[in-house]
């Protein structure tokens, strides 16, 4: 069939319509010349047999030209009149005769990867020319496959593109940067202290030549760099404490489930509840105890929760994250860098792990989930305030003898204790005792809190009369610390309002001011006056 393909020119127009009477056998020698074709690159094999085939059906090809003209010269034109159709088998024979003809298909897995370019076909090339048979590449991909050799193939004997050239370059300038970048780094790094008060932090490494000196500094300022980001910002978390102003103890508090809790619906999204009694537990121990937060929330998240929870600021300090300490990829709250005697600092919080660098310092209360008759830190008030009034030099052995109790049940136990003691030495204290000079002032329409020697508020009563009363130490301190808290409950309710209104209008001067400042800056480079003088010019000119 691909005999008569080839001579249809030379035959003429029988050739032509014998052709046209099988047009299915024309289609599948077309189809097949183009397949023998794409595969010629990849197999010599199929190659070399597929052209010789082509050969022999040229050779035949000729003879049966010549004959068809002299013997069947009517029959050929009788067959153009009436086409005679060929039976199945003969279709079928002939199918598989071309079928035959065929290349055989490459397997997929065994095709070259052109992905990284078309393969060079240049060493067969050249060992054509020379006469040698070489194996094609496909031949070469089996091999290597079919290889038990572990040997590693050289990686420049395979193809390599543009890019991936490319690729090794830029990596190769790279490291080569960041190997001078580094080496660079180390020698900026060890250079003399440029500021006397980082050489006195340093001692263990002084200035000076030398590479053992310069090898220190390296490992001083690296250490500083690291531990910038774990330590607290500050080394004093607290200014020092002024003399005036000053308490004679440190109450730090927590914030998440000891002050506020808050959580999460899909009605309301975040809420956040305060607990019950914490304006009164504020206020009232502000008067014994130097307020300080000490939360692990970011500045940024708990600032404006605090705007609420403390408008009078109440709380003297605010400590956010930025003064925590990160150790052993957990967060800690260092009381060793409040600037406070750790002797009078108390800590309470609801997680020990956050105290675990002062546990001696530190109340643990289980945390508040929401209940609205919760009165936990009602309860920690006379525990906190016998403390102030007992006056210890260490706090810490207090907290310690009250460790693995509930510290208000406890305390209200030992007090109750102690109550029944003083009324056992003392039986007639519920009796007032009026002593001769005490009468002389009754007569006199004098009391005797009014002729004691110490100075006492006015309408408080005095240590003598409250004893005689039956009345213990801790008892006069918590009616003067009632009465103090109910006078400043009534300044805040009285001028609260002020001084919130206050403070916002210094804000906004403090703003307006800045703003004017920087405004200023940016005109004086063009000649323009600033904002706050231009009233002045303006007068000026009218003059």
């Amino acid at each position: 069939m691909l005999s008569r393909l080839v001579l249809a020119p030379r035959v003429g127009i029988a050739s032509l319509a014998r052709q046209a009477a099988a047009p299915s056998l024309r289609t599948r020698a077309a189809i097949a010349v183009p397949s023998a074709l794409l595969a010629r690159p990849y197999s010599q094999k199929n190659d070399k047999s597929a052209a010789s085939q082509a050969n022999e059906g040229a050779k035949k090809s000729p003879a049966a030209s010549e004959e068809a003209p002299s013997s069947h010269q009517p029959t050929e034109a009788s067959s153009e009149q009436q086409p005679q159709p060929k039976d199945a088998s003969a279709e079928a024979a002939d199918s598989s005769t071309d079928s035959a003809k065929e290349p055989e298909q490459i397997p997929f897995h065994k095709l070259p990867d052109l992905t990284q370019g078309i393969p060079s076909t240049f060493a067969q090339e050249m060992a054509e020319k020379a006469g040698q048979k070489p194996a094609s590449y496909l031949q070469t991909i089996e091999q290597e496959e079919s290889s038990t050799s572990r040997q590693r193939r050289d990686p420049y004997d395979s193809y390599e593109s543009t890019h991936q050239l490319n690729r090794r370059k830029y990596t190769r300038f790279a490291m080569a940067l960041a190997a001078i970048g580094g080496a660079a780094t180390l020698v900026y790094m060890g250079r003399n202290w440029e500021d006397s008060i980082d050489a006195e932090r340093h001692p263990d490494a002084p200035n000076g030549w030398g590479v053992g000196l310069w090898w220190n500094r390296v490992k001083a300022r690296t250490t500083e760099s690291i531990t910038y980001y774990q330590e607290p910002a500050f080394d004093k978390l607290l200014p020092d404490p002024e003399p005036l102003f000053a308490r004679p103890y440190t109450l730090c508090l927590s914030l998440d489930e000891l002050l506020v809790h808050s959580e999460w619906s899909r009605e309301y999204g975040w809420r956040v509840a305060k607990r019950p009694g914490l304006d009164y537990f504020l206020l009232y121990l502000s008067q014994y105890y130097e307020l300080v937060l000490f939360t692990t929330a970011s500045s940024v998240m708990a600032e404006n929760v605090l705007q609420k929870l403390d408008p009078y600021h109440i709380i003297i300090w605010k400590l956010y994250r930025e003064a925590t300490k990160f150790e052993d990829g957990e967060i800690v709250k260092d009381l060793s860098y409040l600037n406070r005697d750790l002797s009078k600092v108390i800590m309470i919080d609801t997680d020990a792990k956050l105290v675990r660098k002062q546990p001696e310092n530190a109340i643990i209360l289980p945390p508040w989930k929401g209940n609205s008759s919760d009165r936990g830190l009602i309860n920690m008030i006379p525990f906190l305030e016998y403390i102030h009034t007992m006056e210890y030099d260490d706090v810490r052995r207090v907290i310690k003898s009250f460790e693995g109790t509930d510290i208000p049940t406890e305390f209200a136990h030992r007090e109750a204790v102690m109550r029944r003691e003083f009324e056992k030495r003392n039986p007639s204290a519920r009796k007032p005792k009026v002593s001769g000079f005490g009468a002389i002032g009754n007569m006199l329409g004098l009391k005797s809190s009014n002729m004691s020697m110490a100075m006492q508020a006015e309408g408080e009563q005095s240590a003598s009369e409250a004893f005689a009363q039956g009345k213990m130490l801790q008892d006069i301190a918590r009616e003067r610390g009632q009465r103090n808290y109910e006078f400043m409950a009534k300044n805040i309710k009285e001028n609260g309002e002020k001084w919130v209104q206050e403070e916002k209008e210094a804000m906004e001067k403090a703003q307006q001011e800045a703003m004017n400042n920087m405004m200023g800056s940016f005109g004086g480079w063009f000649g323009v006056a600033k904002p706050a003088d231009a009233p002045a010019a303006t007068s000026e000119a009218n003059k």
